[in-house]
């Protein structure tokens, strides 16, 4: 290798390891749907830590609505982690303009990295965050969808890392993926984070045109590391996809020879 080629290589190499190095401000978190059914299997209550149903208000209107959180514990194959299900409602409310209030997103600390879990089966590190739109989760209320819309769940789920504390943020008001705020009436989908730490309660921050008046508390997780969410390597997800690959050819073969 030339000279000049050694350099390009050396200027590459310590930008690659500089980028791998530096962590992420926010990191979106995917959330796949899981059923009622197939959580309710996994997670059971936990006698101590009774479901929270807390109000919220916004300047210049009424009692704007609820967030509802539960905390579950892991059996089975999901033992050791706990479940924070949480969950917001929307009352069928106006301000003081005559506008439906809304909910554009909502933000609480959360004090223990996620972690994941293959909660759906599908092989693979899975998700460390779920979306329950089908049925009850716990002692939370049944979603609803607001007159005209469908049962909501955030459009992103965010994770934020920082140095002493991290948050969580959900975010409904997406112009990018032109997704609605959760609209007055509504009873959004349980939200369900994993994580391997127990509970303490935190106040929820929620965002609308109109100033936050009234904070609800809600469960939170608290004592873990504060770091970002592990990402599965490359070479592991390619590992993943061609076992699914070669599952697939084999039934393919399987249904030929017995056709």
């Amino acid at each position: 290798m030339n000279k000049i080629s050694y350099a390009l290589a050396m200027g590459a190499g310590l930008a690659l390891a500089q980028a791998a190095s530096a962590a992420p401000i926010v990191q979106q978190l995917d959330s796949p749907e899981l059923s009622a059914s197939t959580f309710s299997s996994l997670f059971k209550p936990i006698a101590d830590a009774p479901p929270i149903t807390a109000d919220y208000r916004f300047m210049n209107t009424p009692v704007t609505g609820v967030v509802q959180s539960q905390v579950f514990e892991g059996t089975g194959a999901a033992a050791g982690l706990y479940a924070y299900a949480y969950q917001f409602g929307v009352n069928d409310v106006s301000d003081g303009n005559g506008q439906s209030t809304s909910v554009n997103s909502a933000t609480l600390t959360f004090n223990s990295t996620p972690s994941r879990a293959d909660l759906l089966g599908a092989g693979g590190p899975g998700s460390a965050v779920y979306v329950v739109k089908d049925g009850q989760v716990g002692s939370l209320s049944l979603p609803a969808a607001a007159p005209g819309s469908v049962v909501q769940a955030p459009s992103s789920i965010a994770w934020l890392p920082g140095q002493k504390t991290g948050a969580l943020a959900f975010q409904y008001l997406d112009a990018a993926k032109e997704t609605d705020p959760l609209g007055a009436g509504a009873t959004s989908g349980a939200i369900v984070v994993l994580t391997t730490e127990k509970w303490n309660r935190q106040p929820v921050s929620l965002q609308n045109a109109n100033p936050q008046i009234t904070y609800p508390s809600a469960y939170s997780s608290e004592g873990g590391p504060i770091q970002e969410v592990p990402v599965p390597e490359p070479a592991a997800v390619l590992g993943w996809a061609g076992a699914l690959a070669a599952v697939a050819i084999a039934k393919a073969r399987r249904g030929r020879r017995a056709a």
